[in-house]
């Protein structure tokens, strides 16, 4: 008896060993046909490609402004009744503002001061 020696070689012509062993696909079937664009779109599809890719240049960096005075934080605690009242009053964005002022002015007995805020609640 003879024996039949076994071929290492694959009988399909297009496929390539892969690393893992087995065959890969064939290269036709990995290329995929992308359908053909009008040419208004092709033109809107280049614009959108190339805004995407363009560079953006860096953001200039702001000097911080310089601060006359060192400043630090004065807290208090008050009701939610009393916080709606001041924002009420004060107006919208400007309690903070309006309640420092106020304060700074009582505490320097500056009553002009304390009168054209409280004048100045709508």
């Amino acid at each position: 008896m003879t024996k039949k020696s076994k071929s290492t070689k694959s009988t399909k012509a297009n496929s390539q060993p892969s690393p893992e062993g087995g065959p890969e696909a064939p290269v036709e079937l990995l290329v995929r046909k992308l359908p053909r664009l009008r040419p208004d779109l092709k033109a809107e599809a280049d614009r959108i490609i190339a805004k995407g890719q363009a560079k953006k240049l860096p953001k200039e960096k702001r000097e911080p402004k310089e601060r006359q005075e060192d400043l630090v934080v004065f807290a208090f605690r008050l009701t939610a009744e009393e916080r709606e009242a001041i924002h009420k009053a004060a107006g919208p964005a400007k309690a903070s503002r309006f309640v420092r002022m106020l304060a700074v002015a009582a505490a320097r007995k500056d009553m002009g001061a304390v009168n054209e805020l409280v004048a100045g609640i709508a």
